[in-house]
């Protein structure tokens, strides 16, 4: 899975990239060609190592996600040039916007709401951009014996979306049907895309805004001390405990946010375990039980008999798969069982 991170400039938000993927050299990457760097990092998950503890297997393997920082998205940048800017970004399951919770080096105050605002704003006009450009090609079609009738409702939607985008509504409020959704999911539009708030606060503040920010901005807010946080994470255990304190930092926000990440693209997790192997899988929440198997192996998906499921809450309470078949709490299921977060299973096949 794939995670942008954007953000106006001074947010930090390249803080909190490195952070987020604990990155602790310096300097600071640049954006070469205004291209956003990548970092793939393993996902921490006291479920799945509770399960390596328990089978101590030959290998062990978390689930990863692949981090993109953007480059600064500056209000001085034109239409086009921010649409270029935030062209990768429409390939992307979910993002993550970072708001600046402390004055900027130039003195400037911070407004996380403003800000969020701002950022929206630029994504409601990227999609336009995008929108008129298509729009201008179905014109140009319209004129050729092949313009058919999927070219005049795709021009149709299109241009009431345009409409809207001109309203300054993002996408993610135009009633759309399963059609329709499905007819523009290659425009990758940003304002239709999840997104997470995250309030990069420096010394104080934070909860307060929060608070204030969650109540409008539609999506979950998390807030962070991103530079303090890194510059801890460096440190060794005892010495971490004593500035978390100074600080005011109840616990590190890097494991929220990754799992608020998560949860906003749709996303859950299941696992397979044994002597060879211990894994956690990543699927989208509603996948059943053929598709997961799917992501395993195409064979497993296609010679499917059924799964053997047991919930971990039930793993634990039963301490493991053996005392989970003793309570009934083993369970076998069919192809269109629909996954769990958590479930342990194993699938049984044949080709």
């Amino acid at each position: 899975m794939k995670i942008g991170i954007l953000g106006l400039p001074t947010s930090g938000k390249t803080t909190l990239f490195n952070l987020l993927t604990e990155f602790y050299d310096e300097p600071d990457h640049a954006h070469g060609g205004n291209k956003p760097v990548m970092r793939s990092v393993k996902v921490v998950d006291p479920r799945l190592e509770r399960l390596r503890d328990d089978y101590e297997p030959q290998k062990y393997t978390p689930a990863s996600l692949q981090f993109l920082d953007f480059p600064a998205m500056s209000s001085e940048s034109s239409r086009g040039g921010l649409e270029d800017l935030l062209a990768p970004a429409r390939e992307l399951e979910t993002l993550i916007v970072v708001l600046r919770d402390f004055d900027s080096p130039g003195g400037a105050e911070s407004d996380p709401q403003g800000d969020l605002a701002e950022v929206l704003g630029e994504f409601i006009i990227a999609d336009l951009v995008v929108v008129e450009k298509r729009l201008e090609k179905l014109e140009e079609r319209s004129r050729k014996p092949n313009f058919d009738d999927d070219d005049r409702r795709e021009q149709a939607l299109l241009g009431e979306i345009s409409g809207h985008l001109e309203s300054e509504k993002p996408v993610s409020s135009f009633p759309l049907d399963d059609i329709q959704r499905k007819a523009i999911s290659g425009f990758g539009f940003l304002s239709l895309k999840p997104y997470l708030a995250v309030i990069n606060s420096g010394e104080g503040g934070g909860n307060a805004v929060e608070a204030e920010l969650s109540s409008v901005a539609g999506t979950e807010v998390l807030s962070c001390k991103a530079l303090n946080e890194l510059e801890i994470l460096q440190l060794s255990p005892e010495d971490q405990a004593i500035f978390l304190e100074e600080y005011g930092i109840q616990s590190f926000s890097r494991e929220p946010i990754i799992a608020a990440a998560y949860q906003t693209a749709g996303r859950i997790s299941f696992f397979t375990a044994g002597e060879k192997e211990v894994r956690a899988w990543t699927i989208r929440d509603g996948t059943v039980a053929v598709d997961a198997a799917g992501e395993i192996h195409t064979d497993i998906a296609r010679g499917f008999i059924r799964a053997e499921v047991v919930s971990y809450e039930d793993y634990i309470e039963n301490d493991g798969i053996k005392g989970a078949k003793e309570k009934g709490q083993f369970r076998l299921e069919g192809k269109t069982y629909v996954m769990a977060d958590g479930d342990i299973v194993e699938f049984r096949f044949s080709v």
